[in-house]
């Protein structure tokens, strides 16, 4: 099977490639839509390959998500890039594994010149990037520009209420908009943007619980992590 032109998932048909803004507040369950996305469509088996940057989750966590997920097959079509502020050059240590700093344009850069137009790029937490660096324009030009000259199938999650302005840059960009908001105990998406088709505008997500809350807590450690080490 050659990368698909449409994928279904939650109601969801999505015209692909495309590019897909996961927006909402923190906590709000983002990252876990693409982890689905992910598990869903490598499970189909044939050519697609992912690079999952490991920005505001471990990688272990990650995978354990994709377990629950269902995923049953493609785990070796999975390349993380371990987000790690402390290293200024892309440093590969072992197969489909790399560390370095993201949020410096040049690197950013480098690691989208490995993508082809098979590739699905998902990055968690854009914002925490952002918040990493002095030149949030360049990376955010290096991004929309790397995504839109390979014509890529992509995931980028950003706190919707922080760095607004350089978001609406990435909303003017993006293919897909979808909104991610709480309602108590619930998850729900908002479309305002989406180039494929969907069955309803406003729908609950919906995802094993305590998955939600072993991923919050990974998020706020890891997060308060990067944060001193930026400080330090």
């Amino acid at each position: 099977m050659a990368f698909p032109i449409h994928f279904e998932l939650e109601g969801f048909k999505f015209k692909l490639p495309s590019f897909t803004l996961l927006t909402g507040p923190m906590a709000a369950a983002k990252p876990l839509f693409a982890q689905k996305f992910i598990a869903a469509i490598l499970n189909e088996g044939g050519e697609p390959r992912v690079f999952y940057f490991a920005t505001s989750a471990p990688v272990e966590g990650i995978l354990r998500n994709l377990e629950v997920f269902g995923l049953k097959r493609g785990r070796e079509k999975i390349t993380f890039f371990d987000y790690d502020p402390a290293i200024k050059e892309l440093k590969k240590e072992g197969d489909n594994y790399y560390k370095g700093d993201y949020s410096i344009p040049e690197m950013l850069k480098s690691i989208f010149e490995l993508a082809d137009e098979n590739t699905i790029v998902v990055i968690p937490s854009f914002t925490l990037l952002l918040v990493n660096t002095e030149r949030k324009e360049e990376l955010v030009e290096v991004l929309v520009e790397s995504i839109k000259d390979k014509n890529l199938t992509s995931f980028v999650a950003v706190n919707s209420d922080m760095l607004q302005n350089f978001n609406k840059k990435l909303e003017s960009a993006c293919d897909n908009i979808m909104e991610f908001f709480k309602k108590e105990e619930q998850i729900f998406i908002k479309v305002t943007r989406f180039k494929g088709e969907y069955d309803a505008e406003e729908k609950e997500f919906k995802f094993a619980k305590e998955l939600f809350t072993t991923t919050q807590k990974e998020v706020a450690e890891r997060t308060s992590e990067m944060i001193r080490a930026r400080r330090s």
